[in-house]
């Protein structure tokens, strides 16, 4: 993951994420994705979250790992006011 931050950084704040079953009961890799606010705007939010994706594809073999993705973003002005402590 630390790769795929450097790359994306300053858009990319930080990664964190959890291994899990997802609704169906399979394992899955939960990402949560926090983004600057520039990146989280309207304007930019899906270009960042595509580029996100696509990095974390050429890092992780999902398939060998026998995971299905799943991401969430958030911008850090959202976070600021959430506090979410699964997110910091």
């Amino acid at each position: 993951m630390e790769n795929v931050a450097r790359t994306l950084a300053p858009d990319l704040v930080r990664i964190r994420y959890d291994l899990a079953e997802d609704w169906s009961g399979d394992l899955a890799i939960f990402f949560r994705v926090l983004l600057s606010d520039d990146a989280s705007s309207r304007e930019r939010l899906h270009e960042a979250a595509t580029r996100v994706r696509e990095q974390l594809e050429r890092h992780v073999d999902f398939q060998e790992l026998g995971v299905f993705p799943y991401h969430n973003f958030r911008g850090a002005a959202e976070q600021a006011v959430l506090r979410d402590a699964a997110w910091e």
